[in-house]
């Protein structure tokens, strides 16, 4: 028996006309023999009626803890799924719902993001043997007590992953409403090209610097679990892009890059003159950690005299926690003056050529620089090259590093 898993979202689910288009992708599935698990996002966004973010407007939620907030996210999935479950079986079709109890995600008790801990197929593949579509309720799970939890935004996308390796499915098929993973974003990049295949590894460095097309989490659960991910149009027939072990990858991408995308919301903190004394610096990133705050690059440059700069990157809405923690530390760090740089962007170059290949961060620096975009710091890794630079300039900065690396298509 092959199970195809398809997700769908909101721009999927919201009305009559765009779920005939979603019922057309799951019959053929069924038409070419196959069994098909659909997983449902709420019907539509806000402020559709049914959608989680319009279920969420008509409470007042401060009166509301985290497990009846997530009691009532769960409601719109739920909903969907016997909406659709309905209108598949009234076209004659073999279709069976899941319970939220059934779907077979368990999780731990961090209400309104939760992680899964483990997923069991069983009730799913039960009722595959009698129907040949079982739709399923994205985005949530249960604890160990059987609360419903939530798995935070792109949550359906973790949830059709899970399932998939749960079951043993041939392919997870994530539709939304674009065609694929792009070489950049075609809203910035007009020139940007679909790709046919992108490996795990370079799907989270993409994931992690701003592209959107998919939840970084189901990424890293479907390379643990070497479930292949399909990207598709729900509105659009024909392949999409595989994102796949890299083993899986057969040279099909042309490009020594397979990815330009770029971010507008970081800071820079720059300590001039700390002293080096007992690890003052290793107190100041724990004191950070301990605030919530994830440290993004970090630079030390010994200035001579017993003394350093300590320069930062963060998120921008962490301004104000960063400077707080710097404040509250004053007396150990005593640096001569700190400077706060915030409206930093950042430009990344993703691609397993990256590390076969030299002169690639020089030919990244020179783009930018010679084009008058000042790079302030960087970050280089095997796959990725990330530039922090003035976000005004971050849409500039994916049009230049496109051309150069991809439209010329120059082999270094």
């Amino acid at each position: 028996m092959r199970i195809i898993v398809q997700k769908y979202g909101g721009t999927s689910t919201r009305n009559r006309e765009t779920r005939s288009m979603m019922y057309d992708n799951i019959i053929d599935v069924v038409n070419a023999k196959n069994k098909a698990v659909v997983v449902v996002s709420a019907m539509g966004r806000y402020d559709d009626p049914y959608a989680t973010d319009t279920l969420l407007s008509v409470v007042r939620k401060k009166y509301l803890n985290d497990e009846e907030i997530d009691r009532l996210s769960s409601i719109g999935e739920t909903l969907a799924t016997l909406v659709i479950k309905s209108e598949l079986a009234s076209l004659g079709y073999r279709v069976a719902s899941v319970s939220n109890e059934e779907l077979g995600i368990m999780t731990d008790d961090s209400f309104t993001c939760a992680s899964i801990e483990a997923a069991e197929g069983e009730a799913i593949l039960k009722k595959l043997e009698e129907a040949d579509i079982v739709i399923a309720p994205g985005f949530q799970g249960h604890n160990k007590e059987h609360v419903i939890t939530t798995l935070g935004r792109g949550g359906s996308d973790l949830s059709a992953v899970a399932i998939g390796a749960a079951i043993g499915a041939s392919e997870v098929e994530i539709y939304s409403d674009v065609d694929g993973i792009y070489t950049a974003d075609p809203r910035i990049v007009p020139r940007a090209m679909r790709l046919d295949m992108v490996s795990y590894e370079e799907m989270l460095e993409l994931s992690n610097n701003g592209a959107k097309v998919l939840n970084h989490r189901c990424v890293v659960l479907a390379a643990k679990t070497g479930i292949k991910i399909h990207c598709c149009s729900s509105f659009r027939h024909g392949k999409g892009t595989y994102v796949v072990g890299e083993e899986d990858m057969k040279d099909i991408n042309k490009f020594a890059i397979s990815g330009i995308t770029g971010t507008q919301n970081e800071a820079r903190f720059t300590l001039v003159g700390v002293e080096i004394k007992n690890n003052v610096a290793g107190n100041l990133f724990k004191k950070i950690s301990e605030a919530g705050v994830n440290v993004n690059v970090y630079n030390q440059a010994l200035t001579g005299g017993g003394h350093m700069d300590i320069s930062i990157i963060t998120q921008q809405e962490d301004i104000d926690t960063v400077l707080a923690v710097i404040n509250n530390m004053k007396q150990e760090l005593q640096p001569k003056r700190t400077i706060v740089r915030g409206n930093i962007g950042k430009v990344a170059v993703v691609g397993l050529g990256i590390r076969n290949r030299q002169g690639m961060f020089e030919k990244v620096y020179n783009t930018l620089e010679n084009n008058n975009i000042h790079v302030e710091m960087a970050s280089c890794s095997e796959i990725n090259i990330s530039c922090y630079i003035d976000r005004n300039d971050v849409n500039d900065a994916q049009v230049l590093l496109h051309e150069a690396f991809i439209e010329n298509n120059e082999e270094d």
